[in-house]
């Protein structure tokens, strides 16, 4: 339903009221409010109900998109995140064996060297030049082993990196610097490096480096989340003219109804008033919590309101009649339904309120996720 319709269906409904306020007529008041407000909940479950199927597509995509969701779905995208280390661990194993093996042999060679012209009393000058060769050869020898052996045990690091984010798309460090047994200051500095390696293709830190991200898409999900409770944050501490301006008159309405209230006697429809006004004030504070919902609120609330306020004006005057006969009574009883059916309304769309910010923490769960292993709250898996 367009805001055009849902205009007529209000000023219908206060046609309606006006109508039974000039002729004295309520017979047929709290019907035309009833049929009024199930099109207006109509049209606004309507459009809930294709908010939800939104939601549920989009959170359908998200856990598609993951590849913790499924153990093949990561392993499929296993090497854009991770790079193929095979040829770097051939290459790490190669420069252990040959430099080690070369160093040894360079160093025992030199050690013999040393044996005989300390045999023969004597530095002999033939000795001098294999003696000025194979010196430096032996400390290249042994920086090719000590490389090797460098690489391939932070290449056993990595591996355990992956053993335990376990298909995850982050990690928080302190479960990382536990797998391998260091702090969590050298995990960093050793995650940063396989980084600039390129071991993590996509490798991302969070705002306070305690967390680590291993996609593109994942960190620009923690972005967007991110930003998104800065906003929330900021809306809700900053107070717009709108949002003032919506207060006042919710108070304004809440104040009206609080009076007639207290002017109207009878212990039933004096109950009924009392509800009415708490479910109002509720709408009001969730309408000043989340100021996102102002432009839904005020659709409803610009025409059911003054209606309201309306029917009990009407009600007031029946009241201080001094004969309470028949048509009196019957419409007395009429505006009684009425505030009932409109009782029905404001709980309902109270109610969905908080239905509609329920949608979207489910569509961004997988996101949370991120935000829950960065402050350390998370357990071993999901």
């Amino acid at each position: 339903m367009n805001p055009y319709d849902f205009k007529n269906i209000g000023e219908e409904i206060k046609d309606a009221v006006q109508r039974a306020i000039d002729s004295e007529d309520f017979t047929q008041l709290n019907q035309t409010i009833k049929e009024g407000v199930e099109k207006a909940a109509s049209a606004v479950e309507d459009g809930l109900r294709a908010t939800g199927k939104a939601a549920e597509k989009k959170v359908q995509e998200t856990v598609e998109q993951h590849p913790w969701v499924q153990e093949k779905r990561r392993r499929e995208t296993e090497l854009s995140i991770y790079k193929k280390t095979t040829g770097i661990k051939a290459g790490a194993i190669s420069c252990m064996v040959i430099g080690y093996i070369c160093g040894f042999g360079l160093g025992l060679a030199l050690l013999i060297l040393g044996m005989v012209a300390a045999a023969m009393g004597e530095f002999l000058l033939g000795l001098r030049v294999p003696i000025a060769v194979m010196v430096p050869l032996f400390f290249v020898s042994l920086g090719i082993g000590i490389a090797g052996h460098w690489n391939f045990s932070m290449l056993k690091r990595f591996e355990k990196y992956k053993s335990c984010l376990n298909g995850k798309t982050y990690g928080n460090l302190s479960e990382l610097s536990s797998e391998i047994g260091k702090s969590i200051k050298y995990v960093q500095k050793d995650i940063r490096k396989m980084i600039i390696k390129g071991w993590f293709r996509q490798g991302h830190f969070d705002d306070e480096n305690t967390c680590l991200i291993t996609t593109d898409e994942t960190y620009e999900d923690y972005k967007e989340l991110k930003e998104k409770i800065r906003k929330q944050n900021e809306s809700r501490k900053a107070v717009t003219p709108e949002v003032e301006e919506v207060i006042r008159e919710g108070e304004a309405f809440i104040d009206a109804i609080h009076k007639s209230n207290e002017v109207i006697q009878g212990e039933e429809i004096s109950s009924k008033i009392a509800s009415m006004e708490e479910i109002i004030k509720r709408i009001f504070e969730r309408v000043q919590q989340y100021p996102e919902m102002i432009g839904e609120i005020r659709k409803l609330m610009e025409y059911y309101l003054p209606t309201t306020i309306k029917l009990l004006k009407a009600y007031e005057e029946l009241e201080k009649q001094p004969v309470q006969g028949e048509n009196i009574l019957s419409s007395k009883k009429e505006i009684e339904g009425s505030l009932d059916t409109l009782n029905i309304a404001f709980e309902k769309l109270l109610d969905r309120l908080f239905q509609d910010q329920a949608w979207d923490v489910s569509s961004d769960i997988s996101v949370l996720k991120t935000m829950i292993a960065q402050d350390g709250l998370a357990e071993e898996d999901f």
